[in-house]
């Protein structure tokens, strides 16, 4: 009895564990509190696959990322509730990574009915689920600038 309590409480700490090691992105400026995203929180929202190349100093690098538009993460958090058009359009999206890294899109560039650049909240690159970062992909880019790496905040502003 004592061992299958240990093998169970073993079982429970190593997925406590897990989660406590899973990535997580606040969104901020969405509402009155920030929103932190998982992949669990985004799993639900419908999976997008792009093979994307970038010019690099090195030369090109391709890939292959699967992920969910970040559109369709604002849209599942209710963002624009209550925002006019116009009022949508005003606003930016700021994405800070980990480093410092710091880069600017606008609305009108992800709305769909204006730039639609599919903008990527990666979740796997070349079928590797992504375990301990998130990142940010702009498919359509020449440079891989806008590719932003170990995102911790995306401020809606």
């Amino acid at each position: 009895m004592l061992r299958s309590f240990l093998i169970l409480f073993v079982l429970l700490s190593g997925s406590a564990a897990a989660r406590a090691t899973e990535p997580a992105l606040e969104l901020i400026g969405a509402g009155p509190s920030a929103i932190t995203l998982s992949p669990r929180t985004v799993a639900t929202l419908p999976n997008v696959d792009r093979d994307v190349t970038f010019a690099t100093s090195k030369g090109p690098s391709t890939a292959h990322y699967r992920g969910v538009l970040l559109w369709d993460v604002l849209q599942a958090n209710k963002v624009f509730d209550g925002l006019d058009l116009k009022a949508q359009l005003a606003k930016t999206i700021l994405v800070n990574a980990r480093d410092g890294y710091r880069i600017a899109f606008s609305i009108g560039e992800i709305h769909p009915d204006f730039g639609n650049l599919p903008l990527l909240l990666v979740t796997a690159i070349d079928g590797k689920p992504l375990d301990q970062d998130w990142r940010l992909v702009a498919p359509g880019d020449k440079r891989g600038a806008r590719a932003v790496r170990d995102v911790v905040k995306i401020e809606l502003r």
